[in-house]
């Protein structure tokens, strides 16, 4: 079986590049939500390269950016160093083999990566890792609209095409979910929910959104392999039906998921 953190062997530059960033009102609103201050500690799993790791690093004490793929450290450390923050650790870790340190951190987060996780586990950890006060916020991406129409629609329909009907993700190569991170949340100590959502809306261009798939567990340089230039091929021209001119509009909102001790 593969591990999900070697779905990602060769991603890590493409997505410091491609990847969206998380709008600043989102780091606003956790740090009034979660009373976050300059003396606060914070922790980040599936922290991939750091892009909430390390605009959180820019006004609290500490960070602690955790992820299991080697290369995704790598890259978040040398962004990190590039920056000039010296207040971030970075720790190459499954978030649920992760060593729990005596100082408690006030926030942990988890950003477009808990669906990868051992969810219930983690969850449990972070009970002995967090203040009582504490929050642990679950952040998604949510896709709601596009232009052209369908455009993202046909792009995941072609790479689940190319891969035979399912993409590889995770132990047995298919990832699935019955249960909602909200449900788990809710069942989880933290169950007092509270839900945030950021809206934003992004144009691509062809170039850039390769660059986004290749950032993928379905189309990293690793999983790809040798098919990588047949990916490239069959991904451009199906842009390219969708779009002749090259110009894609994505919309949709950043849900934050804040979950509290009662």
């Amino acid at each position: 079986m593969t591990e999900a953190s070697e779905l990602f062997r060769g991603a890590a530059r493409y997505y410091t590049r491609h990847r969206l960033g998380y709008p600043e009102d989102l780091f606003r609103s956790l740090f009034r939500v979660c009373r976050l201050a300059d003396r606060s500690r914070a922790i980040d799993l599936g922290a991939g390269t750091g892009q909430i790791s390390i605009p959180l690093a820019h006004s609290i004490a500490d960070v602690l950016s955790v992820d299991p793929n080697d290369e995704m450290i790598e890259e978040g450390r040398r962004r990190a160093k590039e920056k000039g923050l010296a207040n971030i650790r970075f720790v190459v870790s499954r978030s649920e083999d992760l060593p729990e340190p005596g100082p408690l951190f006030h926030i942990a987060t988890i950003a477009s990566s808990f669906h990868w996780m051992e969810r219930e586990r983690v969850l449990a950890k972070l009970c002995r890792m967090l203040e009582a006060d504490g929050c642990v916020a679950v952040i998604d991406r949510e896709r709601r609209g596009s232009q052209p129409d369908g455009w993202t629609t046909a792009m995941w329909n072609e790479m689940r095409d190319f891969w035979g009907g399912s993409f590889p993700a995770g132990p047995g190569t298919v990832r699935q979910m019955t249960v909602s991170h909200l449900e788990m949340l809710q069942a989880s100590a933290f169950n007092e929910v509270t839900e945030l959502r950021h809206y934003y809306e992004h144009e691509w261009n062809i170039d850039d959104l390769l660059g986004y798939l290749y950032s993928t567990s379905a189309g990293a340089p690793g999983t790809l392999g040798p098919r990588r230039d047949e990916f490239a091929r069959r991904m451009r021209r199906l842009l390219l039906s969708c779009s002749p001119s090259g110009s894609f509009v994505e919309q949709g909102y950043i849900t934050t998921l804040l979950g509290y001790r009662p």
